[in-house]
């Protein structure tokens, strides 16, 4: 039950502190089909009224010539679905459905409501950027052969693969024990795997022939970690050969070597695609710099450092911290944060919410109710006045039971009263 009523309160002062804001949809990546002359009319007048929607002036039509506009506005993908007489009936209803709901929404005034105007500005705004950025980005050159081959010979050390060699051991305690399962190795018709399986210390390479795997000069070998010296030893052994014993802090191998790779540079042809793809990184971002840096002349952009300081330094609002804390996971830092605001902050609206959410992240997160009552004690001193004065005054009397009030169920009539406000009403 606490924790039912930790989420539902969460949710409930979350609401009152702060409004839904819609998502505003993408733009399509789809370049627009280019509208064919068969495409605009099939058979007949492309200009005949199909639909008329309304009457006298403010009336409108909708024609094939509309028709076969938008359904070239479509992706290629779903184009084919509306050529067939249903498909195209389908469409039909698509516009004729669009109209009216945009004339609707015209005359609920919808069209005049200050949050959308500004998602449609930013909708536009996104799309004129996008569109001259790429456009003015097509014109950076990409890298020719001729400039890789430089890049390629700039950076040599970066084609480079170190020496390497991929051994097998056997892991003893003693040097004499060492010596002796070498002495083994070397008789006609010795075989390794037996030799490791009887020998070997090594739990881990045991039952894989003592397969340590490909190291370079470093030594980083898998089960017996970094061993250099072996490494190198390895490579001094040469391909084939079997040696040692060689001492380590693991104690003592003998050694198989399977094979020894000579440092070796990579063909040009070999990393051309990547020098490509890094060369167009590197100029793609200096390109875009010396075109804002133009702009930004033609343009005269002049900052005034003083101000900007000035605004950079400035305090967040009440409403940005309390935005902040709750997308905090530590109790603690939430509790620091939203203390932050109660002070400061006085007659913000949402200084009450803050307050209520210390007293409540004591009361169900923390389990100090003694804490909690204290802070909501604060909450009734401070805003007797508040929405939430009702809420704290429960919690001070029922916290430390199991019981779950009213206004946290979200049907109840309190809850609705509190998210229709979504925070915007003071104390």
């Amino acid at each position: 039950m606490k924790a039912a009523r930790l989420l539902a309160v969460t949710l409930a002062v979350a609401a009152l502190a702060a409004g839904a804001v819609s998502a505003a949809p993408k733009a399509s990546k789809s370049k627009p089909a280019p509208v064919t002359a068969n495409a605009v009319s099939a058979a007949g007048d492309s200009d005949a009224v199909l639909v008329r929607i309304g009457s006298g002036p403010g009336s409108e039509v909708i024609t094939p010539r509309m028709l076969a506009v938008r359904l070239a506005e479509l992706p290629d993908q779903y184009r084919a679905q509306y050529s067939t007489p249903e498909g195209r009936k389908q469409l039909l209803d698509r516009l004729v459905e669009e109209k009216i709901w945009l004339r609707d929404a015209a005359a609920n005034g919808v069209t005049k409501r200050p949050d959308l105007l500004v998602q449609i500005e930013a909708q536009r705004r996104d799309l004129l950027i996008r569109t001259w950025v790429n456009e003015v980005m097509a014109k950076n050159p990409a890298p020719s052969d001729s400039e890789a081959t430089v890049y390629y010979r700039e950076h040599m050390s970066e084609w480079k693969t170190p020496a390497n060699v991929t051994l097998r051991h056997i892991q003893l305690k003693t040097e004499a024990e060492a010596k002796k399962v070498l002495g083994l190795t070397k008789l006609k018709g010795a075989d390794w795997d037996k030799l490791v399986k009887q020998f070997s210390g090594d739990t881990l390479t045991r039952n894989a022939g003592g397969a340590l795997g490909t190291a370079t000069t470093e030594g980083g070998f898998a089960g017996i970690g970094v061993q250099p010296a072996l490494a190198e030893s390895a490579m001094a052994l040469g391909t084939g050969k079997i040696g040692g014993p060689f001492k380590t802090d693991k104690g003592w191998h003998v050694i198989k070597v399977e094979n020894v790779r000579a440092e070796t540079v990579r063909d040009f042809d070999q990393v051309r695609s990547f020098i490509v793809r890094q060369m167009q990184q590197e100029r793609t971002q200096r390109f875009y710099q010396e075109q804002l840096n133009r702009m930004k002349s033609e343009y005269k952009v002049v900052p005034d450092s003083l101000r900007v300081n000035q605004w950079l330094s400035a305090r967040k609002t009440a409403r940005e911290m309390f935005q902040e804390a709750q997308g905090l996971a530590d109790a603690a830092q939430r509790i620091e944060l939203y203390r932050k605001i109660v002070d400061p902050y006085p007659e913000a609206d949402v200084t009450p919410q803050a307050l209520f959410m210390v007293g409540f992240i004591h009361s169900e997160e923390l389990k100090d109710f003694d804490g909690a009552e204290r802070v909501f004690r604060e909450l009734l001193q401070k805003y007797p006045k508040s929405e939430l004065a009702t809420s704290a005054q429960w919690m001070v009397d029922h916290m430390r039971t199991d019981e779950v009030p009213e206004f946290m169920n979200p049907d109840s009539t309190a809850a609705k009263k509190a998210a229709a406000k979504g925070g915007g009403g003071k104390p």
